[in-house]
């Protein structure tokens, strides 16, 4: 297994978090799905492997020192995973994504947005490559340190802003290291994007 999987008993729980990600987000096969973050392709690789066809995508900065992953570990896991064929990962930054408007539609982040500093920006950056109707979900804790990330009813507000609707904001607990609540957050994009 590439660097970055597996460290001390933190395997089962990514395996248990990605499956229950995905089955609260949904998948159809067809679809276009961009995993904002991606790190080690972990969540990508979960969507493709439930699909036949479509096409998913996995952004990262790949940060050194950024816990481990790399465009190449991620590679490298969707070839163990069986999946090279149906994802591709691509050096981007989250805050200027190299997509058309209204391109996926579902994008989703795990983990990622809360140490974004301008994270309004890349939330209104997946937001613009969101087909109308389409799905956005995050996976995040209720605060973070860069950039004001907090988990609350002006969070909703936010979103709302940057147009999506049905915003749902629920809780999601997680084992590893220790029990802890935090929050998946999801929202459908209203109509297609007006610029900004």
């Amino acid at each position: 297994i590439a660097r970055g999987w597996m460290r001390g008993g933190l395997l089962e729980e990514k395996m248990r978090m990605r499956e229950e990600f995905i089955r609260q987000v949904g998948v159809e096969d067809g679809e276009r799905i961009l995993d904002v973050g991606t790190g080690s392709g972990f969540l990508a690789i979960g969507f493709a492997k439930k699909m036949r066809s479509g096409e998913v995508v996995g952004i990262d900065v790949w940060m050194p020192f950024g816990g481990g992953t790399s465009m190449r570990n991620a590679i490298r896991n969707a070839e163990i995973e069986g999946v090279s064929d149906k994802v591709s990962f691509r050096v981007a930054d989250a805050r200027r994504i190299p997509y058309p408007n209204d391109y996926f539609d579902r994008v989703v982040a795990s983990f990622v947005i809360h140490i974004i500093r301008g994270w309004e920006r890349a939330v209104g950056e997946m937001a613009r490559v969101l087909k109308p109707g389409g799905v956005f979900a995050v996976l995040e804790p209720r605060t973070g340190w860069a950039g004001g990330w907090r988990v609350n009813q002006n969070l909703r507000a936010k979103l709302a802003s940057l147009g999506l609707k049905n915003v749902e904001i629920r809780p999601f607990v997680i084992y590893y290291p220790r029990r802890r609540e935090v929050f998946l957050v999801t929202g459908k994009k209203v109509g297609g994007f007006k610029g900004g």
